[in-house]
């Protein structure tokens, strides 16, 4: 049996233990938890260990790894445990003369080589770990990533569905950070060996220092009856464990279970002093494999040998060298940002973040809005938004003690308990909600917290993208890495964020707040100032407001909607004319930002004004910011329109056209200005700060698009075919109905009941042949209550909900997750589910439908942008004028390209990985020319090839849809 050792954690000075080990028996070693155990430690007169006359070289590198292996087995990766450990060989201890006289020792302890589980690949000379073997497509997009943060340049990676592009994604850019990290540490040891010689003394030193500890988080979990505490567990199963220590075990100490042929190792209590009247259970509980004995009482006049100074200065060297590397590192490796469109995408990236060897090592943060992160209880009868109730409870008590920060809000005051230890290493956004209503800790303050600190952020992309957000969370994009996911609609998504949108009674609301504010001289004295010219801006636009209605009195009404556009110039004209123009904006300028700053960091000074006002504030300097700047360098990139918004009674008819009758039947008139961007440049000319943007999703083709519309170069550029084999997947496209007339789908034809009544047959036959979920892409929601109330009459929608259990795509949030969670339930059944959805919504947008989920795909019809719309009228307006001189692309092939991308990415839902099996079904005889095809993502191209179908051919040829599912139904059977 090996020999047993026994752990004091005694905290009265050594000298105690001296004395207490002169009686203790030869084969019994005592290890104090002391930093200067050196000089605490007895052994075995019959060990076999030669001592020289002066010490030798002591690995202590070795020494203190193998002495965790034996005091904690399950430790041995923790980096902490390594650092605070001191000794672990135990030898005779020597004299003070001897101790003195060491000249080298050896006391930086080594990180232990550690061998990253999964996959490891060279990749442009970065060693990539992926926790599956990569496909090609795969490490070509990390060839490209990588490229593109070495030399500071742009990509654009395109990379169909299924094909493992997020995991390629994380894994390159986190290798690349992780070598970042590795070189600039190399580089400080360098510059610390020649500033500190006598670091080439000691061993293992230089990878010590470069290899900061990692975060090891704590385990929070509730008490069980019986407990004094969350550390205070009884080990109810061993029992030879002692239950006598007050002290708590330290979480990464892992399992106490003695290992074979491994020291055993007791804790014990502090011990009782000779002949004291305090008895502690630790007496009748001590194990017998080592005697108890009572620890006598300090004599004054023992002697007791200190470790030398100049090893002790050794350590705090080598301590100090470490923390000061740790800063240097963290603050000069650039930051990755991940955003995505939504968080439900989020949350399947952080998945897969999980999923590779860099979680724990590189820590991550998770932003979201308030709507999403604040739990405290929503009180709608006395706040008007979330962002609002947090302004009024983060204030800092008048009555407390302010130096403490105290607020009413219990949840902000203890935001710091949510942090890089509490959490585990990945975790999403109802990850860290529930931790907030564990800990009774703000989710929303913490997470901003953690990402000061993070190696990469986890955020929706609109969080980069806007400039307000940017601001309000602090986002620095500067030398930073910015991967943004989804990118098939950035044009769109630039374009909004640069687009404001405000009402008169917007303006009277603000102004209404800010007389109220500035009416209270005796607090806010300070504020009066950037609040009154604020104040007096928003009385100008009124007045431009009320000037400005004559212009709409004349004009018909379209879709309940009177407008008026200008051209540029001429609406800059009329801002100079009411005194909101560029001459006045740089005093507006400096008051909004004021403004807006006091209202996030000191809401105290702004009782009153709500989260719209703040808002407002800051939309208009944003919009204005764009038009004047650089002297008015963005101007023709803006449409403004004065719209006006009319609300008619439900009596009001089609035949009643005369004015008068059109004026008695408005029930309410609404008048705002829209501020239209055309060019998605103004707003992607902030992220060019960036030390890389790479632009990645499954559709982005064509590419030229990108260049012209984004105003930037992307150098490096990869589009991968797919990784599913050929023969599981079936696309073919669908041209004529029942009776052979051409089934062509656009908005005049669909409106037809033959052609309603043909698309109805077509899906009845999917449904028929296709087992578990089908999915039906629509191009509005218009049409699909027409569709749906037809096949009500007809009888068609109760056959459909006879062979699957039938659902369509809800607008409402709630609703929508409800409906989903239905439909994913129901498609696992032997019936199945079918699901209807539009192309650009919630459903066709980075939803997962893998396996059963979706065995088919349906799409009707090309989903060309509403030209009815008044913001595509004017971006195709926009493009014609600048298609020459700035390479944009004309009205048609614009709106051709902006069809594609939402038809490909509905046709992306069918395969999601290289097992999966599906079939795609286009219907629309457009699709038999060759000119309708060309904007296909490449792989639906080419299996598309000549499988065009009439209705006759889907149903009975040896290539029709029914044939292929009977296929890969006898294939799935065959592998069960």
């Amino acid at each position: 049996m090996s020999t047993p050792c026994e752990l004091s954690e005694d905290e009265d000075p050594i000298q105690e233990a001296l004395i207490f080990e002169q009686n203790m028996s030869e084969d019994t070693v005592l290890i104090s938890s002391d930093d200067d155990s050196l000089s605490a430690t007895t052994f075995d007169e019959n060990e076999s260990i030669k001592i020289e006359n002066d010490l030798p070289n002591v690995n202590i590198k070795k020494t203190r790894s193998d002495v965790i292996k034996i005091l904690f087995p399950n430790s041995s990766n923790n980096k902490e445990n390594i650092v605070t450990s001191v000794i672990n060989k135990v030898h005779h201890r020597p004299s003070q003369k001897k101790l003195d006289d060491v000249k080298n020792i050896s006391s930086s302890p080594k990180k232990p080589e550690e061998i990253s589980p999964g996959i490891n690949r060279m990749i442009e000379g970065i060693t990539v770990n992926l926790p599956v073997k990569p496909y090609g497509c795969q490490v070509a997009l990390m060839s490209k990533m990588i490229t593109a943060i070495k030399k500071n340049q742009n990509c654009l990676l395109e990379s169909p569905t299924g094909t493992g592009k997020t995991l390629a994604l994380l894994c390159s850019a986190l290798a690349w950070q992780r070598a970042e990290r590795n070189r600039i540490g190399k580089i400080q040891i360098e510059n610390y060996f020649s500033d500190y010689p006598e670091l080439k003394k000691m061993e293992g030193a230089a990878e010590y220092i470069s290899t900061p500890p990692k975060v090891t988080p704590e385990k929070f979990e509730r008490p069980i009856f019986g407990e004094k505490s969350i550390y205070d567990k009884p080990d109810v199963n061993d029992t030879n464990s002692t239950l006598c220590s007050n002290k708590r075990e330290e979480p990464s100490r892992g399992d106490s279970q003695d290992s074979p042929g491994v020291s055993q190792v007791t804790i014990y209590a502090k011990r009782q002093r000779l002949n004291s009247s305090e008895q502690g259970e630790c007496s009748k509980t001590s194990p017998s494999t080592t005697p108890f004995m009572t620890t006598p009482e300090k004599p004054t006049d023992a002697v007791l040998p200190n470790t030398p100074q100049n090893v002790r200065s050794l350590y705090s060297l080598v301590d100090n060298l470490q923390l000061r590397t740790s800063m240097i590192v963290n603050s000069s490796v650039p930051t990755i940002y991940y955003g995505a469109r939504t968080h439900k995408q989020i949350q399947q990236v952080i998945k897969e973040f999980k999923r590779t060897s860099y979680c724990g090592e590189a820590t991550m943060s998770v932003l979201s809005s308030r709507d999403y992160s604040c739990i405290r209880e929503f009180d709608k009868s006395q706040w008007g938004t979330k962002n609002d109730m947090c302004r009024g409870c983060i204030k800092v008590k008048d009555s407390g003690d302010k130096s403490k920060g105290e607020t009413n809000c219990t949840f902000y005051n203890n935001r710091t308990a949510l942090n890089h230890r509490t959490l585990p290493p990945a975790f999403d956004l109802e990850d860290l909600v529930d931790a907030g209503h564990e800990k009774i800790a703000c989710p929303y303050y913490a997470a901003r917290q953690m990402a000061n600190i993070a190696h990469i952020v986890f955020c929706p992309y609109n969080y980069l993208i806007e400039p307000s957000i940017r601001s309000s969370m602090k986002i620095e994009l500067e030398n930073n890495i910015v991967i943004i996911d989804e990118a098939h609609n950035i044009e769109d998504i630039c374009r909004d964020a640069a687009s404001i949108t405000f009402s008169r009674d917007n303006i009277l609301a603000a102004i209404s707040e800010l007389e109220k504010v500035s009416e209270k001289r005796y607090s806010n004295s300070e504020a009066l100032s950037y609040i009154d010219q604020i104040l007096k801006t928003f009385k100008s636009w009124d007045y431009w407001f009320a000037n400005h209605l004559q212009l709409l009195a004349d004009k018909p009404a379209k879709n309940n909607e009177v407008v008026h556009t200008w051209q540029v110039e001429h609406f800059v004209q009329t801002l100079d004319n009411h005194n909101i123009g560029q001459k006045q904006f740089t005093e507006y300028q400096n008051s909004a930002s004021t403004f807006c700053q006091r209202l996030r960091d000191d809401p105290r000074t702004m009782v009153g004004i709500t989260q719209a006002t703040g808002t407002l504030v800051e939309s208009i300097l944003m919009a204005l910011g764009f038009l004047f700047r650089s002297s008015g360098m963005y101007l023709d990139d803006f449409t403004p329109a004065l719209v006006k918004t009319v609300v008619m009674n439900a009596s009001y008819g089609a035949m009643q056209w005369r004015r008068s009758q059109y004026a008695q039947n408005v029930d309410k008139e609404h008048i705002e200005l829209r501020l239209m961007c055309m060019n998605p440049a103004v707003i992607f000319e902030d992220l060019k700060a960036a030390r890389c943007v790479v632009l990645a999703s499954g559709t982005l083709t064509p590419l030229i698009s990108l260049y012209s519309e984004l105003a930037t170069e992307f150098p490096l550029k990869v589009s991968p075919g797919h990784v599913i084999p050929k023969d599981r997947v079936w696309v073919g496209s669908l041209g004529s109905c029942r009776r052979g007339r051409p089934l062509q789908c656009c908005s005049k034809d669909t409106s037809q009941p033959e052609v309603q009544d043909a698309l109805a047959d077509t899906l009845l036959h999917v449904c028929r042949v296709t087992p578990n979920g089908v999915l039906c892409f629509l191009p509005s929601y218009k049409l699909m209550e027409n569709l749906k109330n037809r096949w009500i009459e007809t009888g068609m929608w109760n056959k459909l909900d006879q062979l699957k259990h039938v659902f369509t795509e809800n607008r409402n949030v709630r609703d929508h997750n409800d409906i989903m969670d239905d439909y994913y339930k129901y498609s696992e059944s032997a019936k199945g589910a079918v699901l209807f959805a539009v192309f650009r919504g919630k459903v066709s947008e980075g939803m997962d439908f893998k396996d059963h989920q979706a065995r088919a795909v349906v799409t009707i019809g090309i989903p060309y942008p509403n030209m009815f719309d008044m913001a595509v009228q004017a971006k195709v307006t926009y493009n014609d004028k600048y298609s020459q001189s700035r390479g944009l692309l004309p009205k048609s092939d614009w709106l051709q390209v902006q069809a594609y991308r939402a038809l490909n990415q509905a046709v992306g839902r069918c395969v999601r990985h290289s097992a999966d099996w599906g079939a795609v079904l286009l219907v629309d005889a457009r699709f038999q020319q060759p000119y309708f095809t060309k904007h296909l993502s490449g792989w639906v191209r080419n299996l598309l090839g000549n499988n065009h179908h009439t209705f006759n051919s889907l149903v009975n040829s040896p290539n029709s849809l029914e044939s292929f599912m009977q296929y890969m139904k006898i294939s799935e059977n065959e592998k069960i």
